[in-house]
Parts: structure tokens; sequence; C-alpha cells
């Protein structure tokens, strides 16, 4: 039975929240958002949800962070979206000050905490919350969780099969240093090379990469932003901490390369449960290797400029 706790609760925000009332694990969810009178609406959408299915959540509404007390996890969402012309990059300083109230601000009273951040650019703002918990607390990030759902729907799409037959992963970056991990795929079991070879399907995957990294763009330009598929994907990860799965994920944790002088949260694809690791870096091709190596650099200087530094 968990306590989950949602720091903003906008368009992601709240859709995970949304999708967290029917974990039947969880027994408490705590909503905050420092616009007066949001969380309390939304946690009341939150009570009509649930109404007609039998089951009791408690849900609790405040507008500050430090009002949670004795969260198994906190979800890190709040800060600014971005907008089709922008980079996540571009958030950085913006959000940077709301990532680092939450995680200071909820620290007291939650001794138990893990901390899943959300909040773009996710992987300098998950750096930046480690930070900020002081060694204290467990803290991971989203990563390239969505970009792995999204490669996995295109493979899926392209080669006509049930995306159950597709394993897949992405690494590096959540944005532009986004790396689709070729080496990774298998279609029923079959490596990709073997599958095409065998069934004389072709596969453009220049084209498959663009929409992992393009997509978002065109779902913000028509929808105002996105909000399904994160929610859809990251609840894999929460599941993966609360229900201590153990199945191998793309999500962000704390790595050190050569090219940057601190730890950056990247993704390597891992196992996922309370006790974290081992991830698949032996397993990837050294061009996969550099272009994850690459992506830390990019999220050691958007990290670097979030504090006002130079890298």
């Amino acid at each position: 039975m968990a306590h989950i706790a949602v720091m903003g609760t906008g368009r992601v925000g709240g859709e995970v929240a949304f999708t967290l009332v029917f974990e039947r694990y969880v027994t408490e969810l705590s909503l905050v958002d420092s616009s007066l009178g949001v969380a309390d609406m939304v946690k009341e959408e939150m009570h009509h949800a649930v109404g007609n299915h039998g089951f009791d959540v408690k849900i609790n509404a405040y507008t500050k962070s430090s009002q949670v007390v004795d969260a198994d996890l906190i979800v890190v969402a709040a800060g600014f979206p971005r907008t089709p012309e922008m980079s996540r990059r571009d958030l950085a300083t913006k959000n940077a000050g709301a990532v680092e109230e939450v995680v200071e601000n909820s620290l007291a009273n939650n001794p138990d905490a893990w901390y899943f951040v959300i909040t773009n650019p996710v992987d300098a703002m998950t750096t930046l919350a480690n930070q900020a918990a002081q060694g204290k607390r467990q803290v991971i990030g989203t990563g390239t969780c969505l970009e792995t759902s999204r490669f996995r729907t295109i493979l899926s799409r392209r080669l006509d099969v049930p995306i159950g037959l597709v394993e897949g992963f992405v690494g590096g970056e959540h944005g532009e240093a986004a790396a689709p991990l070729w080496s990774t795929v298998k279609i029923n079991g079959v490596a990709l090379d073997e599958y095409l070879k065998k069934t004389r399907k072709t596969l453009d995957r220049a084209s498959c990469e663009n929409y992992v990294k393009e997509v978002s763009r065109e779902i913000i330009r028509v929808l105002g932003g996105t909000r399904h598929g994160p929610a859809g994907s990251f609840i894999e990860i929460i599941r993966g901490v609360m229900l201590n799965t153990g199945r191998v994920m793309s999500y962000g944790r704390l790595r050190k390369f050569d090219n940057t002088l601190e730890p950056v949260y990247v993704t390597v694809p891992a196992r996922i449960a309370r006790s974290l690791g081992p991830d698949i870096w032996d397993l990837l091709t050294e061009s996969e290797k550099a272009a994850i190596r690459e992506a830390a650099g990019a999220i050691y200087k958007t990290y670097c400029e979030a504090r006002g530094e130079k890298a």
C-alpha cells in the first residue's frame, strides 16, 4: 500500500494523478499546486473518477509541498510546459527554482520518500533535484521512458506487427540527444537484422528516429501539449519502484562520464525496483555508448545553465 504525492497538477502532473488514482496499490494520493484552488478541484475530479468503482483512495489537496507528510514517492511535476517552437532545454532556468523548492521543502516531512522527476528538461532537472536532496533520498527521472514507448510504437507500425512483440530501448537524453539503441531491438524474440532478413521487410531507420524525436512537437502544436503518452509511460516506472517489479526499463539514473565534471542523470536502460541496477551498458555497441556519452555532455551543460554556471 502506497502514499504517492504529485507536486504540480497541470497537464502532465494532473494526468499522472488521474492514472495513479486507479492503481490499486495507491491508498493515499496527495496533490500539490501553488495556484489557489487547483489541487482542490483536481481532488474533486479524482473522487468523481473513482466514485462508481467501489474502492477508496484517500486524497489530499495542498498549496505547499511542505504540507505533504510521509509519502512513499513524490512525483515532481512542477514547472512550465514547452511550446512547439521550444526545445525542452529552453525551460531549464525557468523550471529550476520550482524543482528545487519542491525537493527542499518536502524533505523534512517525508523521510522515506523516493523522488521521481518529470519536469522538463527532465534529465537536468533530475540532476538538480538530486543535488537539492543532498544525497538523503533516492532520486530518479523519467529519462527516455517516453521515447522508448514511441520507438516501439513506430517499429510496430512500420513492421506491421503487434506492439507486444516489439522489444527495444532508447537511451541518452529525453529530447534532442535521445539515442535509439538499435542493438536492443527484437521482434518476437528475433534480433532486428535477422528478422528483416527472414521476412524480407525493409525499415527506414532514420524515419523511425525522426518520429521518436519530433512527434511530440506535432502533438503540442495540435493539442497544446502531451498528456496521455507521458502518464501512461511514467506509470510503469512508478510501478517498478512501488511494486518492486525488477523490469528493465529506460529511466534516468545518475552516471559519471569523462566529459562531465559531475555525475548527471542520463538513460542507460536498467533494472527498476526498490534496489536499482544493473544496467545494460556492457551490452551496447560502441556507437551507442558514444551517443549516450554525448547526451550526458549536453545534459551537464543544461544543468549548469539552470544553476547559472558555465559548463
